[in-house]
């Protein structure tokens, strides 16, 4: 607060407005508000008619700052390839490799290595 004071006379605070607004100040850097975006909040041109003290003003721009900073929406990350390819239901082929047959058993979502296209694991043919 006492920079933006210097950088711009006219936004210097003292006494009580100074301290209040510094320990908003404090807990919005806290809570991962860069040093750098809040002065660029505080430092907006003041209105041309001045009618309540720069305190005042100040003190209702913080208070228009939410508690943490918004998050940057994440852009969608493209697909990365495997290599695999599928070779029907339940078959992974890789290149270069031989096939795996996975165990179609409860409801396709058992996924053990089997020797064979259809056929169930131990686990799945004990649950029948």
């Amino acid at each position: 607060m006492i920079e933006l004071g210097r950088r711009d006379p006219r936004l210097a605070l003292a006494g009580k407005p100074l301290t209040d607004q510094a320990a908003r100040v404090e807990g919005l850097l806290a809570g991962g508000w860069a040093p750098d975006a809040l002065a660029s909040i505080l430092s907006a041109p003041l209105p041309e008619k001045v009618t309540r003290s720069v305190g005042a003003i100040l003190g209702a721009r913080l208070l228009g700052v939410p508690p943490v900073p918004p998050v940057p929406p994440v852009p969608p990350v493209p697909p990365v390839s495997t290599g695999l390819r599928t070779a029907g239901v339940g078959v992974a082929v890789v290149p270069g490799q031989r096939r795996h047959h996975e165990c179609p058993g409860r409801g396709g979502m058992c996924g053990r290595h089997v020797g064979g296209a259809g056929k169930l694991c131990a686990g799945c043919r004990g649950s029948r």
